[in-house]
C-alpha cells in the first residue's frame, strides 16, 4: 500500500505522550502510526526525521492579517504575506477576525472576510465574529445562530475603546453570554477597562512618549475588567474565554474563577511571556507597542506557572504587523500609535526557547497550548492532535539548532521584528500542511500555491 508521504524515526508529541513513530499519511490524513523501522516504506516522499521532534500542526487562535484602519489603510500583513509567514513558522491553521462595523450583521462580516481570504491564504484559517453594537444588532440571538451555522461559533467583544463603538458594558456582555451559551457558541474577550484608560490617559503629562503606555494602561485596568466579566460568565453559567492576557492579576483571577466552578479560559501572548516593560527604555521602544502592554518579568513568570498549571490553555499571537514608517508616524503621541506586534513566524520558535528549553513547560504543555488546546476550545475538528484520521498537519523541529531572529529572513511584510537578534530554537525545518510539505527551513514550498482552506467549526469545547 503506497503512501504520499511517510515522516520517519521522529519523536512524536501528541495527546500528552513523546514516543518514537513513523507517520504515515495518505490523501491528506494521517493513515497510521507505527514503531520505526527500517523496512523499505512505499512512498512517495520519505522524510528521515531521526533527532527531530514532530509536532501537530500549530493553531493560532489569535491573528489579525488585512486588519482595516481606515479608508485604504490596512496593516502591512495581508492574508498572503502573513499566511505565509504563518506556515514557515509551523502555523497550519490561524483564526482572525471579522470586521464589520458595530451593529452591522456578523453573518455580513464573516462573508466579507471569507471573499478576502480565499484563494490567498498559505494556511488553512477560520474567522471569530465580532459582536459589537449588541443593542444596534436587532434579534442578535438569531444572527448569533446564524454564524454557528455558518461554521463560525466564536464571537469576540470588548470591554474598551468606547470611543470607536466597541466597547460593551456589563448588561450587554451577561446577555450575550447567555444567548452565545444557548446557542453552542463562545464568546472571546478582550478585557481592559476602558473607562479607567481613558481617565489615565488625561492625566498623563505631554512628552510622555512611549512610557504612557503603561501609565495609561496599568495592570489593574485588565485584572479589573476581566474580574468581572468572570462574574459575569459564573452569573449566566456560560464559557468564556479572555483573549492576549498580560498580567499575573489575570492569571489568577482565571484561575480562582476555575476552582469555583466558572467555565473561565484564557490565552497569552509570547509578548507577554518573553519581553518586559524595559524595551520602553529603548530608542526605538515605541516599536514594541501593543494592547495590553508587556509588563514585568514578575508577570512573565506568573504567566508561565499558569501555562504549567493549565489556568490558563492558550499560546497564540495576537499578530498585528506594522512596518517602521507606520509606527514612526505617531509624533510621539501614543495616541497615534499603532498598536500590534508581528508574530505569526515566532510564535513556535519563542514559545519553545522561553518555555521549554527555559524549563518552564514541558513538550506536552507546548502542544497542548499551541495544538491539542485551542483545536478543542476553537472547535477545529480534526485538528491539533497527530492520529489516525486526522489532517496531516505537522511541525517537525531539530530541538538543537538555533536561528538569530532577523526580519530579513522572515516573510513578514515588515522591517523589524520584537525579537530581532535573539537566538530563538524550534523554527522548523518542515511545515506539513494536508499531507504536503508547505514550508522548509523558513521558505514556502509552493510560493504560488495557495492550498489554505475556509475551516468551518463546531462544537467549542470548556477545557
Amino acid at each position: 500500500m503506497k503512501f504520499d508521504l511517510v515522516i520517519r524515526g521522529g519523536r512524536v508529541i501528541s495527546g500528552g505522550k513523546v514516543s518514537l513513530r513513523d507517520v504515515f499519511i495518505r490523501d491528506g490524513r494521517i493513515a497510521d502510526l507505527r514503531s520505526p523501522s527500517r523496512a523499505a516504506a512505499p512512498a512517495a516522499r520519505i522524510i528521515d526525521a531521526r533527532g527531530l521532534l514532530v509536532l501537530p500542526g500549530i493553531i493560532d487562535a489569535h491573528a489579525h492579517f488585512r486588519l482595516k484602519l481606515g479608508p485604504r489603510r490596512y496593516t502591512s500583513d495581508d492574508f498572503s504575506s502573513g499566511s505565509a509567514a504563518a506556515v514557515c513558522g509551523g502555523v497550519t491553521t490561524f483564526i482572525d477576525y471579522t470586521g464589520q462595523a458595530p451593529g452591522e450583521s456578523p453573518l455580513a462580516g464573516l462573508r466579507a472576510r471569507m471573499k478576502e481570504a480565499a484563494g490567498r491564504c498559505h494556511a488553512d484559517y477560520s474567522f471569530h465574529c465580532l459582536l459589537t453594537g449588541w443593542r444596534k444588532l436587532g434579534s442578535p440571538g438569531r444572527q448569533i445562530s446564524a454564524c454557528v451555522a455558518a461554521g463560525a461559533p466564536t464571537f469576540k467583544m470588548f470591554t474598551a475603546y468606547g470611543a470607536r463603538g466597541l466597547m460593551s458594558d456589563d448588561s450587554d456582555l451577561g446577555e450575550a453570554l447567555a444567548e452565545s451559551s444557548a446557542r453552542g457558541a463562545l464568546v472571546c474577550v478582550h478585557a481592559e477597562s476602558g473607562p479607567v484608560i481613558d481617565a489615565l490617559s488625561r492625566l498623563v503629562p505631554p512628552g510622555s512618549g512611549i512610557k504612557a503606555l503603561p501609565l495609561t494602561r496599568p495592570d489593574f485596568t485588565e485584572t479589573q475588567a476581566v474580574s468581572r466579566v468572570s462574574a459575569l460568565a459564573a452569573a449566566a453559567a456560560a464559557p468564556v474565554y479572555f483573549v492576549h492576557l498580560s498580567a499575573a492579576g489575570s492569571a489568577a483571577v482565571v484561575a480562582g474563577a476555575r476552582a469555583a466552578g466558572a467555565r473561565v479560559m484564557g490565552e497569552t501572548c509570547p509578548q507577554y511571556l518573553a519581553l518586559d516593560e524595559s524595551v520602553f527604555s529603548r530608542p526605538d521602544g515605541h516599536l514594541y507597542s501593543c494592547c495590553p502592554p508587556v509588563r514585568t518579568r514578575a508577570d512573565n513568570a506568573a504567566l508561565w506557572l499558569a501555562l504549567k498549571k493549565r489556568s490558563l490553555q492558550v499560546i497564540a499571537t495576537d499578530n498585528c504587523t506594522f512596518s517602521r514608517a507606520q509606527k514612526d508616524a505617531w509624533g510621539g503621541d501614543v495616541r497615534r500609535l499603532p498598536m500590534g506586534l508581528p508574530g505569526a513566524q515566532t510564535l513556535l520558535a519563542a514559545a519553545y526557547t522561553y518555555g521549554v528549553k527555559a524549563g518552564r513547560l514541558s513538550l506536552q504543555g507546548l502542544v497542548g497550548a499551541l495544538c491539542e488546546n485551542p483545536a478543542r476550545i476553537m472547535g477545529l475538528k480534526g485538528k491539533g492532535f497527530i492520529r489516525r484520521g486526522y489532517d496531516a498537519d505537522l511541525a517537525l523541529i531539530d530541538p538543537g539548532c538555533a536561528v538569530k531572529a532577523d526580519w530579513r529572513r522572515l516573510q513578514h511584510r515588515t522591517d523589524y521584528s520584537p525579537w530581532q537578534g535573539r537566538p530563538l530554537y524550534g523554527f522548523p525545518k518542515y511545515t506539513v500542511l494536508r499531507g504536503r510539505v508547505a514550508a522548509e527551513a523558513g521558505e514556502l514550498a509552493e510560493p504560488k500555491s495557495f492550498r489554505g482552506r475556509f475551516l468551518r467549526r463546531e462544537n467549542p469545547q470548556f477545557i
